[in-house]
């Protein structure tokens, strides 16, 4: 493909060696930031107490919700992109990235304007927060609002690096500045600040963050400096797409959040301190899945723009098998060793408090792992409205399961109605995309998925026998590991087949 004259080289691989290594990169991006995430929370937690960290947390949750006045301009920037590169069309992307990142500014600036406006209401008004920080709680979310449009311009630009497979660029961005999201607090709090100027200084990282990420785009394609381009034909394609994507940005904060929320109405802000650590705990079983799909995406919106929809079926199917193979154990022993993992890193307080709901979450995160692989799929062939309409759907009825369960259970409540709606989205998705690709069910058959599940509930089987017999952490941990070690052995000669053996020895080799 050329570019402006030059022969610059500009292709979207969707092979699974490159697959497999954008994973990977994906993978370390993630993996890096957690590692620093169990050092410093604690004495985040410590130093702030459950109140102070509470009002943190539900600071960026509200910055999630005002997200959604984006419109879905990222996902439709990096989708356009991919079909551009797929087309050889790259003389049509300073048109379209200038186009997206001017509106999506916009969108940013009207966010931040209604955020800092709804501001005093959501501190005095909404959310259970003690008088004495209502002044902090003030400052942050102002804070926040100035730096809204920032995040939303990142946003539209980073679809641009991933839209071209460059998550080497990518992860060489995210990793120090997501480092930076754990030590500016550290650093912070040792300095003596306090909790709002803990927030300007993150503010301050997500600023340098733009400008890295600006620099990269215009590098990577440099006709982008050829002059700001600005078509409003263009917004009517953005929008076209990323409307329904604005439809699920906007249910998905509820359906994610609303547990924190509510906790936080009709228990005390404190306990979405307790609730915050499981939850945290159990979605970092989504870094895998998540750092997979971010590569299947552009993907499958190149293989979509192709007509090849046998890669597509091929692509879901074994995505599902290999994600429940990974994943599922990490799930299963979060499961059943929640309580000493908790009292090991956050201390007994913490654990009695909040041990059986990551018991749940951590079961229903495996579930969610799964299901952002027919997310993906129906946004990258074109159909972002049928997860919409999903979402729409489920928010009444989660909503109102969320509010007894919460009022009547409390944090284990609150666990489950998540878990169960968790698992009613999967199951929509799933059917969505099989008929969607026309994806029989024979290809699953075809997969053994059966073997890979009854594998899991062996290993289940063996893991709750571990679990009764002993309360040894040490002992745990050794029979935990030899488990694990045979998990592996029975799913490489009882779960894979030939395929798929020769091609996990591929993506062995394509590490960096």
């Amino acid at each position: 493909m050329k570019q402006n004259g030059t022969h610059r080289e500009i292709q979207v691989n969707v092979s699974g060696r490159q697959l497999a290594r954008n994973t990977l990169l994906n993978l370390a991006g993630r993996i890096v930031p957690l590692l620093v995430s169990v050092l410093t929370i604690p004495y985040v937690i410590h130093h702030l107490g459950p109140d102070r960290y509470g009002l943190l947390s539900l600071a960026w949750i509200v910055v999630g919700y005002f997200a959604v006045v984006n419109l879905g301009l990222g996902p439709a920037t990096a989708k356009f992109v991919a079909e551009f590169l797929g087309k050889g069309e790259t003389d049509k992307l300073p048109e379209l990235v200038w186009t997206a990142f001017a509106s999506q500014l916009c969108f940013g600036l009207a966010g931040g304007v209604l955020l800092a406006i709804l501001s005093p209401v959501l501190v005095s008004r909404v959310l259970k927060i003690p008088p004495e920080l209502h002044a902090q709680a003030q400052w942050i979310f102002l804070i926040l609002a100035v730096a809204l449009p920032i995040d939303f311009g990142r946003g539209s630009l980073r679809g641009v690096l991933a839209a071209s497979q460059r998550f080497d660029l990518l992860n060489a961005l995210d990793i120090p500045f997501s480092i930076l999201t754990y030590l500016v607090p550290v650093a912070a709090l040792a300095l003596g600040f306090g909790l709002p100027a803990i927030v300007f200084f993150l503010a301050l990282a997500r600023l340098a963050g733009f400008v890295v990420v600006l620099v990269l785009c215009v590098r990577l394609y440099p006709a982008l400096s050829s002059g700001f381009r600005f078509n409003r034909r263009l917004i009517r394609s953005l929008l076209g797409f990323g409307g329904w994507v604005t439809v699920s940005g906007a249910v998905t904060p509820i359906l994610a959040y609303f547990d924190r929320f509510l906790i936080g109405a009709v228990v005390s802000i404190a306990a979405v301190g307790f609730y915050t650590p499981p939850y945290m705990i159990s979605t970092k079983l989504w870094i895998l899945p998540t750092s997979f799909t971010a590569t299947l995406f552009p993907a499958f919106a190149a293989s979509a723009g192709r007509g090849d929809r046998e890669w597509i079926s091929s692509a879901l199917t074994r995505s599902l098998k290999v994600l429940l193979l990974l994943v599922g154990p990490a799930a299963l022993v979060l499961a059943f060793f929640a309580r000493p993992i908790l009292t090991l890193w956050l201390g007994a307080r913490f654990a009695a408090e909040g041990s059986l709901a990551l018991q749940i979450m951590a079961v229903a995160a495996l579930v969610k792992s799964l299901a952002f692989v027919p997310y993906d799929l129906l946004h990258g062939v074109g159909r972002p409205d049928i997860p919409a309409k999903f979402r729409l759907m489920e928010a009444p009825l989660y909503v109102g399961l969320a509010w007894f369960m919460v009022t009547h259970f409390g944090l284990p409540g609150a666990a489950l109605a998540w878990a169960i709606r968790v698992a009613a989205d999967f199951l929509l998705l799933i059917g969505a995309a099989c008929w969607v690709t026309r994806t029989s069910p024979r290809l699953f058959a075809r997969r053994d998925l059966g073997r890979s599940i009854g594998s899991l509930a062996a290993l289940a089987v063996s893991l709750a026998a571990v679990w009764i017999s002993t309360h040894v952490f040490m002992t745990e941990v050794l029979f935990t590991l030899l488990l694990g070690c045979g998990f592996l052995l029975a799913v490489w000669h009882y779960a894979l087949d030939l395929e798929e053996k020769w091609q996990i020895r591929s993506w062995l080799r394509a590490a960096p």
